[in-house]
């Protein structure tokens, strides 16, 4: 008989206990999953729903990341709100359709997994989903020992959401005349991250640096009535400012397709303007934005005076708006007061022209930093 080695796939790096552990701690902090279209629990092999009666229903469904966020959520050592962004990035782009979420799925994967972060991860998706009026329907933690080294991770998030047919928005429906309503971002969200990492090594800023100090005397807020912010506590540092979650437009955009007037919406993320804006516009039509419309929240001067060219900013982060959403001009003060009701800033911030060659996103004016 060949000896017993006494291999096991715990010496292998992979502890089973320890994430069924991590599975009784996400029950007890999960809250998106009590809804009553919700059939079952959690720990099954899939999650299952009822869906809502519509008329002619279309499913919508949206993937994302948060990219190298991760590495600065892990270097500050706070997991919580980090799943706030993932879920955000994919409901967003749901919205921006003219949809209504209905359920996320998430998968972690780690390269130990040690119960208490594990669950501290995904209570921040939980969050998520609460802010998006959403359901955490399922999701996946994996450990894969020896690729994720140091307490690394990576996460993927997938959004579905519902919408009746007629209601969905689209380049299509836009008109020459048509204005811009940009709605306030909570700071870079999740995109350019590797940018800034890059700028934090290259002037060798600390993460735990008091953001004030780091960015050089930057007002701590924006001028009252020029766009909400932020406006950070004189405490807050570099990891702080740099870790806000990103703001999740779920529940506004639905208020607007209630009011009306709505023909499509950009959610501005990873090619910033050019490539977001540019994609809610026809290939006959372009989208004109005034750039002195609005003031950026200081983070966006912070990272400009760290040697970030105002181009280049407009084509990496959002500058302050975090969706455009591209509407009738006769229905924008209603929206605006809609947008307002929800404890968002908006304003109008540009308009729908005849592309006439030449580029789709179009700019006047100069950043405000």
């Amino acid at each position: 008989m060949a000896e017993d080695k006494g291999f096991t796939y715990k010496k292998a790096g992979v502890d089973v206990e320890a994430g069924n552990l991590a599975v009784e701690l996400m029950k007890q902090r999960l809250k998106s999953t009590k809804n009553p279209l919700v059939l079952g629990g959690l720990g099954g092999f899939g999650g299952a729903m009822r869906l809502p009666r519509l008329k002619d229903p279309v499913l919508v469904s949206g993937t994302d990341g948060v990219g190298t966020k991760i590495e600065i959520a892990r270097r500050v050592g706070r997991l919580t709100t980090i799943g706030i962004d993932l879920v955000a990035m994919s409901v967003n782009d749901v919205s921006a359709c003219g949809a209504v979420p209905l359920f996320f799925l998430d998968y972690l994967v780690v390269g130990k997994v040690v119960p208490e972060e594990v669950a501290d991860i995904v209570s921040g998706v939980d969050e998520g989903c609460v802010l998006a009026q959403c359901v955490l329907l399922g999701g996946e933690t994996a450990e894969h020992p020896g690729q994720f080294p140091g307490g690394d991770f990576d996460m993927a998030g997938f959004a579905v959401g519902i919408a009746e047919r007629d209601e969905l928005w689209s380049p299509e429906l836009v008109k020459e005349g048509d204005v811009l309503v940009g709605i306030d971002s909570s700071g870079v969200h999740s995109n350019g991250f590797s940018l800034i990492r890059h700028l934090l090594e290259e002037h060798a800023i600390d993460l735990s640096s008091s953001f004030i100090g780091a960015g050089g005397g930057v007002g701590l807020c924006i001028t009252p009535g020029e766009g909400f912010g932020p406006c950070y506590d004189p405490r807050s540092t570099v990891g702080d400012v740099l870790l806000t979650p990103t703001a999740i437009y779920s529940p506004v955009l639905h208020d607007l397709g209630h009011a009306g007037g709505v023909r499509a919406a950009a959610h501005i993320t990873g090619g910033g303007f050019p490539d977001n804006v540019g994609r809610a516009v026809p290939d006959d039509l372009a989208a004109v934005i005034d750039l002195e419309s609005w003031t950026p929240s200081p983070l966006f001067g912070w990272l400009h005076g760290l040697g970030v060219e105002r181009q280049e900013l407009l084509k990496t982060f959002n500058c302050g708006l975090g969706m455009v959403v591209v509407m009738d001009p006769a229905h924008a003060e209603k929206n605006l007061a809609v947008i307002e009701k929800a404890d968002m800033a908006a304003r109008v911030v540009g308009e729908v022209v005849k592309r006439g060659g030449g580029e789709a996103v179009r700019y006047r004016g100069e950043l405000r930093l």
